[in-house]
């Protein structure tokens, strides 16, 4: 039996074997240490698991590096190289929770060791204890206040940590020891942008751009800041920079779209989309983007087209879903709305307002089980949004559950304690109950308070008034409220609170006014219960009767007229608009809806423009047509007083006028001008809570002049623009 090798021999001539001559040299070399180190057994032991360790490092093999070095650990307990080389290691492979019981344990042996300090704080990094791994670095700081990576770290770990200006004095220190780091300029500008010191901002982002024009993390940094003071054509000469370097980004192209949509610079914003649509057409956001165009425009057909192809695109995002169903909300397309919010919502879509839609469609369709659950929802995603808990409150109500209702308005106003509408839906909720009516008022009047003038807080207050029995004080301010607002409800208000002062007639009339704006069972059966019995005083068949006039401000639609005059016979037709006071425009069109010309009328003065802009001056030969249209004038109404009676109408006459009422109507069917014009007035139409003459007849035996106005698709208080009645100089 041959005697045992000792270990050294067996290493020399093992490694000789398989790794050849190279690594002999280095085991060769342990031979010529110290006496003591060679009998040292555990010593010995540590420099070959270290070895072993080493080789593996070098192949890759991390998780038998560990181990190895683990073992060589265990024979050399103090040795400080060996722990730092298990922590890259352990850090390396992931293992933060090794990584950090080897540093408390490396701290423990030498808590000086600069070397040390920055393994603890890249440990707590790893963490995500940003707090420890400062600490650490400020340690390094206070005895080495040049260190570069310290500063650096610091001002990462504060910026990301909320404390932007200390980011910023660690920032500019690094500077002074690195005046060229566009790196640091960049950062430092940005800081100062989150701050909002833009000027500063932008004196340091200039600063990186100055130095390298093509430097991109500068440009993306400057024409953000750009962007957010709404200087939007830099941003927009700054990201077209861009372009050159990356011409093949089609988010660069997006973006400048959408600054040009900031600017209300559609066309532009649409010739940006467009190209991009060439050039990248598998990209759903560009036609995403050129959706969002279209309903700008509000083209929305178009829209829905652009939407349908960009979810085509993409079958996985959910903001086309979305669009469609604002969309179509807007055309109160209620089945397609939730279509289109339920299709986002089943992409996992986490945009609360889509829920808030989905749920006010179900309220259309008085599905308000659904639209309980949607807010919730909703509610979920955006705890404190006072919206969500408001209409939430108004599903409950209409669900009856009171307890609930009351619950998500006072959660609005704990929210925000400005919310008007929470206020008043209690306070109106409340008083429509006839209960809590001391409350009622004060919530009111807090709401009132916030919005003075609104008309349905006005009602509200009128309303409770009502209820407490103080009618006087609550009629004036139903009147005030149905003078601002053509609202069903309000109407029903004041009639019931005529009633209550025995004023049945006002009663009647102030019903039927809002039946006239929204049918209503319960309002015509008041209106048939108290009718019946009524004696009409003249004043108040005068009143119903010219606020079909009076209470005309703009008025637009389509004109036929046909017109006899001195043996000829004239024919125009075309929109027309009118405006108070004395302000009508004809448009006239021919053959094919070709434009001939328009008419103008303002203060006095009629002129007929022909298509080439000549213009005539007809003030004195049509000055009827000033006798037609002066009628919507309400001074023309002033003074009039009661004359006589036939069997069928009332007359009623002061200076300018002579005016017949139907006594069943209640509606003028002819005025006489002093001047010896007549007009005939039918087919009346409702107007919102007017009713208003289609058919005029108008003629003047004098000057053996007949004329019939036909108006069609009418409109009521367009707020019409001013300059469409300007008349061009001669």
């Amino acid at each position: 039996m041959k005697p045992k090798p000792n270990w050294l021999t067996n290493m020399k001539y093992l490694y000789a074997m398989k790794y050849g001559i190279k690594f002999l040299f280095i085991f060769l070399s342990f031979y010529f240490f110290p006496l003591s180190c060679i009998y040292c057994a555990s010593q010995s032991d540590a420099y070959y698991h270290y070895t072993l360790g080493n080789m593996a490092e070098m192949k890759g093999e991390i998780s038998k590096a560990i181990e190895e070095y683990k073992k060589s650990v265990s024979y050399d307990t103090k040795s400080v190289f060996l722990r730092k080389k298990l922590i890259y290691l352990y850090l390396l492979a992931g293992n933060v929770k090794e990584a950090s019981k080897e540093i408390e344990e490396l701290s423990k042996l030498n808590p000086e060791d600069k070397e040390i300090v920055e393994l603890l704080a890249e440990i707590s990094i790893y963490q995500k204890k940003p707090e420890d791994a400062i600490s650490s670095y400020e340690k390094i700081i206070s005895t080495e206040p040049s260190n570069k990576k310290a500063l650096y770290n610091l001002g990462i770990l504060h910026s990301q940590t909320g404390k932007p200006e200390k980011a910023i004095s660690y920032f500019e220190k690094y500077l002074e020891l690195e005046p060229e780091s566009a790196e640091i300029y960049v950062s430092i500008g940005i800081l100062y942008q989150r701050i909002n010191q833009l000027k500063k901002a932008e004196d340091y982002l200039k600063k990186v751009y100055e130095m390298d024009p093509n430097s991109v993390s500068a440009l993306i940094a400057l024409a953000n800041l750009y962007e957010n003071k709404r200087e939007y054509n830099n941003a927009i000469e700054l990201y077209e920079k861009l372009l050159e370097i990356f011409p093949d980004d089609s988010d660069l192209y997006m973006k400048i779209a959408g600054l040009y949509l900031m600017q209300k610079n559609i066309p532009k914003a649409k010739e940006y989309l467009l190209e991009t649509e060439k050039m990248f057409p598998k990209n759903p956001w560009i036609n995403y983007y050129l959706g969002l165009i279209m309903v700008e425009e509000k083209k929305y057909n178009d829209a829905i087209n652009y939407f349908n192809k960009s979810a085509k695109l993409d079958k996985k995002i959910a903001e086309p879903h979305m669009q469609k169903g604002y969309v179509y909300t807007m055309q109160n397309n209620v089945k397609k709305a939730i279509e289109s919010f339920e299709k986002a919502v089943s992409l996992k879509t986490e945009i609360a307002d889509v829920y808030f839609f989905l749920a006010l469609n179900y309220e259309v369709l008085n599905k308000y089980k659904k639209s309980e659950k949607y807010l919730k929802e909703a509610i979920k995603l955006e705890p404190d949004n006072p919206k969500y808990h408001f209409e939430l409150g108004i599903v409950y109500d209409n669900l009856k559950k009171a307890e609930q209702s009351e619950e998500s308005f006072f959660k609005v106003i704990k929210i925000d304690s400005t919310t008007a509408q929470a206020y008043n839906y209690l306070g109106y909720t409340w008083a429509d109950k006839n209960i809590k009516l001391d409350e009622a008022e004060k919530f009111v009047k807090i709401a009132l308070s916030i919005d003075p003038e609104n008309p349905a807080y006005i009602d509200s207050l009128g309303w409770i008034y009502y209820r407490k029995q103080k009618y006087n004080e609550a009629i004036e301010l139903l009147k005030k409220a149905s003078e601002k607002i053509n609202d069903s409800i309000i109407f029903e208000h004041l009639g019931d609170c005529y009633l209550s002062l025995g004023n049945n007639q006002m009663a009647v009339d102030s019903w039927e006014t809002a039946y006239l704006i929204e049918k209503n069972k319960k309002i015509k059966n008041k209106i048939e219960k108290y009718k019946k019995n009524i004696v009409w005083s003249t004043d108040i068949v005068k009143l119903r009767a010219i606020r079909s006039f009076k209470g005309i401000l703009d008025i637009s639609g389509f004109l036929n007229s046909n017109t006899a005059y001195n043996g000829e016979t004239f024919a125009i037709n075309g929109p027309f608009f009118f405006k108070k006071p004395k302000q009508l425009r004809i448009e006239l069109l021919g053959l094919f809806s070709a434009p001939q010309g328009l008419i103008l009328l303002r203060q006095g003065t009629i002129v007929y423009i022909t298509p080439d802009n000549i213009k005539y001056d007809l003030s004195k030969e049509f000055y009827w047509v000033k006798d037609i249209f002066n009628i919507y004038e309400s001074e023309y109404f002033d003074d009039l007083i009661f004359i006589t009676e036939n069997k069928n109408s009332y007359i009623f006459s002061n200076n300018r006028i002579e005016i017949k009422i139907g006594k069943k109507t209640h509606l003028i069917s002819e005025i006489k001008f002093f001047n010896g014009s007549i007009v005939a007035f039918s087919d009346y139409i409702q107007l919102n809570k007017l009713l208003f003459p289609q058919k005029m007849d108008f003629s003047n035996p004098a000057i053996k002049m007949k004329t019939t106005l036909i108006l069609k698709k009418l409109n009521l208080n367009m707020n019409i623009k001013t300059d469409l009645f300007n008349i061009p100089e001669y």
